[in-house]
């Protein structure tokens, strides 16, 4: 029994250095970021960081999804203008083809209609 309370007591002053740590770091970087507590509270509460961090958060990915979409849509026309210009650079010269000559009657044969 004796030993069962003396591991549950170190297992408690390990959580409890835990939790110092945590409320430590905490701290830290609530004064890092310049948050100041709500009016009559003497701390800032977890609750009103996450709420914080959370909107922000949301801010980002949104702003971010648009910039990619912007992003993607430059590229797509960049890819667009260099294909034109690939293109434009090789144009091919065609001639009709003669009813009576030897390809189209072979195409004729083979059944290819142009």
């Amino acid at each position: 029994m004796e030993a069962f309370v003396l591991i549950a007591h170190k297992e408690h002053d390990d959580v409890h250095a835990q939790l110092m740590f945590a409320q430590k770091s905490f701290h830290e970087l609530v004064t890092f970021l310049g948050l100041k507590p709500k009016t009559g509270e003497t701390e800032v509460a977890t609750g009103h960081f996450f709420m914080l961090w959370f909107e922000f958060c949301t801010d980002f990915m949104t702003r971010w999804r648009r910039e990619n979409k912007n992003i993607s849509k430059e590229r797509l026309k960049e890819a667009q203008l260099s294909v034109k210009k690939i293109t434009a650079d090789k144009k091919v010269e065609t001639r009709k083809i003669n009813p009576n000559s030897l390809v189209r009657t072979t195409q004729l044969k083979l059944k290819i209609d142009i």
